[in-house]
């Protein structure tokens, strides 16, 4: 009992140190939202009271944290970047931002710093829990929100190699090497891909007949008709009908 409760008072020692260490990070950055009068200094002492109580939901001892505290930091850091947005086009912080010193020295601080905050929360959520597909979606939406193309082409890597079973992983792959990079080889290639790995998708063999309808059709619509009859035989082979 006694080793018990000497590796408990442990565990609460470091988790301690590990959120003042997190909270102590904030200070240039929120220095910087009050100097550009987006947050005055009693809303700051606030963002530090929830944010910390934050820090140890999502640290909770023992495994007890789950995705349910990450997305509640989310939640809040998200309305927090609502409110710095609206605040931007108050008549105090349009004469702050005039401040040329000013500006130069919150540099990147008062913009971007709240979306750099809500990728580290996602980054830790992402690594404690990988298998959460619906993390996933949540942090892959964020990023395009934000246009955050290397974090969010970085993750999808990542979720790939950890979820190569997943259809809705290769499609999404795809579609951002289409839409995002306006790469269709690329794109091509991701579908080719998931399909020799989820061979009895039939959301990826239709999302693929729909890519090569689209590639071929207007252009070359006899290669198209032939190349459909191809994709459904190969799906029919397993076990897909088209």
């Amino acid at each position: 009992a006694t080793r018990r409760r000497e590796r408990e008072r442990e565990e609460r020692e470091s988790m301690a140190d590990a959120v003042r260490h997190v909270i102590e990070s904030m200070i240039p950055e929120l220095d910087a939202l009050e100097e550009r009068g987006l947050f005055t200094k009693q809303e700051l002492q606030e963002v530090v009271k929830r944010r910390t109580e934050h820090e140890y939901a999502i640290r909770r001892p023992g495994g007890k944290a789950t995705v349910a505290d990450f997305i509640r930091y989310v939640e809040y850091e998200t309305k927090m970047e609502e409110l710095r947005k609206l605040r931007t086009k108050t008549p105090r912080a349009i004469e702050a931002k005039k401040n040329k010193k000013l500006r130069k020295k919150t540099k990147g601080r008062a913009e971007f710093c709240i979306v750099r905050r809500l990728h580290f929360i996602f980054s830790r959520a992402i690594n404690k829990f990988p298998g959460d597909l619906r993390l996933l979606r949540t942090y892959f939406d964020f990023c395009k929100s934000n246009g955050s193309s290397k974090q969010f082409s970085s993750q999808l890597t990542k979720a790939l190699q950890f979820h190569p079973n997943k259809p809705a992983l290769w499609l999404e792959a795809a579609s951002w090497e289409l839409n995002g990079h306006g790469n269709e080889e690329a794109a091509r290639k991701l579908l080719l891909q998931g399909l020799r790995i989820c061979k009895d998708s039939k959301l990826l063999w239709t999302e693929y007949l729909k890519f090569e309808e689209a590639r071929l059709s207007g252009s070359s619509p006899e290669l198209w008709l032939k190349l459909k009859e191809i994709v459904k035989k190969k799906a029919s082979k397993a076990g897909v009908e088209l």
